[in-house]
């Protein structure tokens, strides 16, 4: 028996390899995950390694039935150069939360547009504009030195260092009061005003996981938010919970930008910076991946306070399709090899309790989709509604028929085929479904056996009353009594019918002239006792007094009707035939559209209105007399050959 085993296990061995490694070439590997990719590599390896373990019966197949060989080294650096690529693709799609927000230095322009805060203090580099407008005028500008003074003439040195702006303002009207005296009183005949113009830079230095470390002067009125961005932003190693302001005096702050990326609090995002600050941007602290059905799918940092619910609220929250159960990977902190298979193990949490459990040693949170599976019922033909209906259990037909709008008012039940109506039902144990009548008028009549419960995906038929069906109309135009559109009224209603109920004839009509059209075709009519049919147009026009003559005559046009006039007469009427004419072969169209051709030597009678075509004579080739010698000289030659066969061999 071990040596039938044996061969199987080679067999199963091969099998389990090729199909791994086919799959994977194909590419139907290529649409798993990273994790799957290297779940299928070691389940690949253990195959591999566990051939003695294989236990099959021996009549499963021949050796000789496999066809393929194991892979080979590069196949397997093939395997793992995908799983690798793979990983780094599902890297790149995750996006680290609110970093890119700090990368629009080169597109915002901070140094112009900050307005000048009300506590601004004043101090060395700052330049002032000191204008006087009325009876005296005067604007000049002036920069306050290092001693935080400026020089004005005639008024002196002025000390404007560690005085806001409004301060300054009070100050300077003060001193120049004692100059200008139009600037005293209720009602001075000079004004003043102090503005800022070119503003001094703060020095601040931005150390730790910044992309750019180093000291940066920035913007006098700028904020954390405003310098980071001056100084190019966090590097995603960095934190942007606990970004620290280090000054030499004072405590270090914290500042949490999510609350200003998440909600736009301005709070601590919008923290003065003063000269000679420290931005320390320390390591982040975590790195939590929040995938599948969220709003936001990212890589966030949690804080130590944060729970599980709180970083899927950073994500945005769940997508109107997420499951509510999400499943958390929590590092396993017993094993040593990170790259084994459960270095994270997978807890189940409902979304209503994931307020409960501490984002500690979370990596990656998952919140998968909804199936994609929607219970339908579907109802079409003779209803008011057709279309597809949601499905609920407990479900029967009436409650359905009030959805799609009812069938038993007065006049559209009579539209339905009210015997019998269908629900198609798939059977699961057959190819084919299944077919359940319904009568709809017991069902009316309140008999509930014909109330039957629907099932999901069931689908209803109503046919349609085949004898209630629209109007069947003609239309008749000309000279009638009463012309315009007529409903057929019975099955084979004749065109006799219809010229009695359009009150016949009018003084002018010319009935032998009356058109009668189908679809858009010219119907030839013999008699009157021809049954019409929806669409049809009748016209009956008055006498039209000639004759056309159409074709290889020498003045082809309308020539006047004559009773005694025939069909030469109108021809030699018209100029006579033309040397091309075919004058043994004549088509006479006439006016109700029947057709006589002129065969033979009695010519066709001609009516009012009739069309005279003479066609034209068949092209022939002319007669060669050398061609036709020499065509007989060559049959006589062939029978001279054949009497000269047959009597040699008579003898």
């Amino acid at each position: 028996a071990d040596s039938k085993v044996d061969p199987i296990k080679s067999i199963m061995k091969k099998i389990l390899s090729i199909l791994i490694l086919q799959l994977f070439l194909v590419g139907l590997v290529s649409s798993q995950s990273a994790s799957d990719i290297r779940k299928l590599k070691k389940q690949y390896e253990s195959v591999l390694q566990s051939q003695d373990k294989l236990i099959l019966p021996s009549d499963v197949m021949e050796d000789d039935e496999i066809d393929g060989d194991l892979p080979t080294k590069q196949d397997l650096e093939l395997m793992q150069a995908e799983l690798e690529e793979k990983e780094k693709d599902e890297a790149i799609q995750l996006k680290h939360f609110g970093y890119d927000f700090f990368t629009m230095r080169d597109t915002l322009s901070i140094w112009n547009n900050l307005p000048v805060p009300p506590n601004y203090i004043l101090g060395p580099g700052d330049e002032i504009i000191i204008s006087l407008w009325g009876e005296t005028q005067l604007r000049d500008n002036y920069t306050i030195g290092r001693e935080g003074m400026v020089y004005v003439e005639r008024v002196g040195q002025l000390s404007l260092t560690g005085k806001s702006m409004e301060q300054a303002k009070k100050y300077l009207e003060k001193q120049f009061q004692k100059v200008y005296e139009t600037l005293k009183g209720s009602r001075p005949s000079t004004y003043m005003d102090v503005s800022l113009g070119q503003l001094k830079s703060i020095n601040v230095t931005f150390v730790g996981e910044v992309k750019s470390p180093g000291i940066y002067p920035v913007h006098p009125f700028s904020t954390v938010l405003t310098g980071l961005i001056q100084a190019g932003g966090v590097d995603t190693t960095g934190s942007l919970r606990n970004i620290q302001i280090i000054r030499p005096v004072t405590d270090p702050q914290q500042v949490d930008m999510y609350a200003f990326l998440l909600s736009g609090e301005t709070g601590q995002a919008n923290m003065r910076l003063q000269d000679n600050d420290v931005i320390f941007i320390p390591p982040r602290s975590s790195r939590i991946e929040v995938v599948g059905a969220v709003k936001r799918p990212g890589i966030y940092e949690a804080n130590r306070s944060d729970n599980v619910a709180a970083v899927v609220d950073y994500a945005g929250g769940l997508r109107t399709n997420a499951q509510h159960t999400l499943v958390v990977y929590r590092k396993n902190l017993g094993l040593l090899n990170r790259d084994a298979e459960n270095a994270s193990d997978a807890v189940y949490v409902p979304y209503n309790a994931a307020n409960q459990m501490k984002i500690d040693n979370v990596n990656r949170i998952m919140a998968h989709s909804a199936p994609d599976y929607i219970k339908s019922v579907y109802i079409y033909g003779q209803v008011k509604n057709p279309g597809i209906y949601g499905f609920q259990e407990g479900m029967k037909i009436l409650d359905l028929i009030k959805m799609v709008g009812g069938l038993f008012d007065e006049t559209y039940y009579q539209t339905i085929y009210a015997p019998r109506a269908d629900i198609i039902r798939r059977d699961f144990k057959s190819n084919f479904p299944k077919v359940i009548p319904i009568n709809l008028e017991e069902l009316k009549q309140g008999n509930h056996t014909q109330n039957i419960e629907l099932h999901n995906w069931d689908i209803i038929l109503v046919r349609k009353n085949k004898n209630f069906a629209k109007s069947k109309q003609v239309q008749i135009t000309g000279e009638v009594n009463v012309p315009g559109y007529y409903t057929l009224t019975k099955p084979k209603e004749t065109l006799q019918e219809l010229l009695s109920r359009s009150g016949g004839f009018t003084d002018r009509a010319f009935e032998d002239g009356m058109h009668l059209y189908r679809d858009s075709i010219q119907v030839a009519l013999d008699n009157y006792n021809f049954s019409l049919a929806h669409g049809d147009s009748i016209h009956v026009p008055d006498h039209p007094g000639v004759v056309q003559v159409l074709g290889e005559v020498y003045n082809p046009g309308y020539v006047q009707y004559n009773r005694g006039m025939g069909l030469n007469n109108y021809i030699e009427a018209a100029g006579g035939f033309t040397l091309q004419a075919r004058k043994k072969y004549i088509t006479i169209i006439y006016p109700n559209g029947n057709v006589r051709v002129k065969d033979s030597f009695i010519p066709p009678r001609i009516k009012e209105g009739s069309i005279i075509i003479v066609h034209q004579e068949e092209e022939r080739l002319p007669f060669d007399v050398t061609e036709f010698l020499k065509e007989t000289a060559s049959i006589a030659a062939s029978f001279a050959t054949m009497y000269y066969i047959l009597k040699s061999s008579s003898y």
